[in-house]
């Protein structure tokens, strides 16, 4: 049985849109939306628990996702210029893609074609239509309601003055 570690060596040893082996991910954020989507998937849907993801600023994050790369960067296997394998991790990722079946390396090659060539807010804007629990600490959600709030004081011409004015009013009330 393959690990959570091994899984993500695959990954970012598998083949994207390019076709190439060890095609780069433009980010660790990336990485980790993308690992997020994976383990979502039917082929992998039994190691969902394995990293563990909860709501961040830019989508769901896995501490212990984050780790496993730190280790893999202290052991020479990943390359954070561009993140990809080394020549030393990609030695040793080949094995660990061979002894995957068919199937999964398909399914980890979709994945990464599919995501990793969309921009980083439309990739998280994907993850957050898909699984909505993840926006609770969203940057991007806390844009959007600033939006909106700003362009509902607008068109209800309220001044920031009469905004202050009453959360002032709000604490004095609260006082007595």
């Amino acid at each position: 049985m393959v690990t959570k570690s091994d899984l993500l060596l695959s990954f970012i040893y598998s083949c994207g849109r390019s076709k190439k082996n060890n095609e780069p991910i433009p980010s660790v954020t990336h990485l980790q939306e993308e690992i997020f989507l994976l383990f979502r998937s039917a082929s992998f849907s039994d190691m969902m628990d394995s990293y563990h993801f909860e709501p961040r600023w830019y989508g769901p994050f896995s501490m212990d996702l984050s780790r496993d790369l730190t280790d893999f960067k202290s052991r020479g296997l990943i390359s954070f210029d561009e993140l990809r394998l080394t020549d030393k991790g990609f030695k040793i990722a080949a094995s660990i893609w061979n002894s995957l079946d068919d199937f999964e390396r398909q399914q980890i090659c979709e994945v990464k074609a599919k995501y990793n060539h969309m921009s980083l807010p439309e990739l998280i804007d994907t993850a957050y239509s898909m699984y909505p629990k993840f926006i609770k600490k969203s940057v991007i959600d806390k844009e959007a309601a600033d939006k909106y709030f700003s362009d509902f004081l607008e068109e209800n011409k309220i001044s920031e003055e009469d905004v202050i004015s009453a959360v002032n009013l709000a604490k004095k009330a609260m006082r007595h």
